[in-house]
């Protein structure tokens, strides 16, 4: 069984440690961790059984696959601890927004498997999209594994690097926005006279109806927005609404947005 070793213990790692323990393959098997935070270390080893090493080189001498779980800017001076002396044919599982895989591999050494993963908040509940995309190094057995412990939280797809940042751009960022949406819904509602708590249950299964009409249909959504708008209706008119206020517009500049820096953060290594 292969040792997965975590360097950062925060709300991702949490997320994919708790899904990983509800699963069959991971509910028992060795998992490592380390954490500036105190408070952090103790709750992960009480609560899913996870070995809170002293620091991020014992993690990384002792796992199979080390899943880096710290932000972006930080992953350099990890690298001048850690390469050096980490485990040999050891696979890296990278968390960080805009590292490549060229850049991941380099800075870890000539021949090292890795693996990017673009997990989203939503793996809190398991239900995470999460891509993924690794270098040629990367085993059929490295590959099975980060597949199964994705899947632990969620729905994992493998893509090309070329799709990694627009990808994860629609779902890593894109569910702050539907959180902003639904909070606008809901706000809505209550202004309307509607309960607040009330008004949300209603945003939130709708987008979750709506959501599965799509996927289970196979529908193209302006399709069903036809179905749904009818000559002098209401809902045409809402929609004439947002059409003139710029929401698509305003998602697109979002999108944009968003892929923009994660390239700066890129660029700075």
């Amino acid at each position: 069984m292969m040792i997965i070793g975590f360097i950062g213990l925060g709300n991702m790692a949490q997320a994919i440690i708790a899904g990983m323990r509800n699963s069959p393959g991971f509910s028992d098997g060795p998992i490592l961790g380390c954490d500036h935070n105190e408070g952090k270390r103790r709750e992960m080893a009480e609560r899913f059984g996870v070995t809170v090493l002293f620091d991020d080189l014992a993690v990384a001498q002792q796992a199979d696959v080390l899943v880096l779980a710290v932000k972006p800017q930080a992953l350099p001076a990890l690298f001048k601890r850690i390469v050096p002396r980490r485990k040999a044919g050891q696979c890296a599982l990278s968390l960080a927004a805009g590292k490549t895989i060229d850049y991941l591999g380099k800075a870890l050494g000539e021949g090292c498997p890795v693996i990017r993963a673009m997990p989203n908040v939503a793996a809190r509940v398991g239900g995470s999209v999460t891509a993924l995309c690794g270098n040629e190094q990367v085993t059929e057995a490295q590959h099975a594994l980060a597949t199964e412990v994705f899947e632990a939280v969620g729905f994992a797809v493998w893509v090309k690097e070329a799709h990694m940042s627009a990808f994860s751009t629609i779902t890593g960022a894109a569910p702050a926005f539907t959180f902003l949406y639904l909070d606008a819904l809901a706000s809505a509602g209550l202004k309307a006279g509607l309960p607040k708590s009330m008004a949300m249950e209603a945003a939130c299964r709708m987008v979750m109806g709506a959501a599965k009409l799509v996927m289970e249909t196979g529908e193209h959504p302006l399709a069903l927005i036809d179905q749904v708008t009818s000559p002098g209706g209401t809902t045409i008119e809402g929609m004439h609404a947002l059409k003139a206020l710029g929401f698509e517009h305003a998602l697109h500049e979002a999108v944009k947005a968003v892929r923009e820096k994660e390239s700066s953060l890129g660029e700075n290594v």
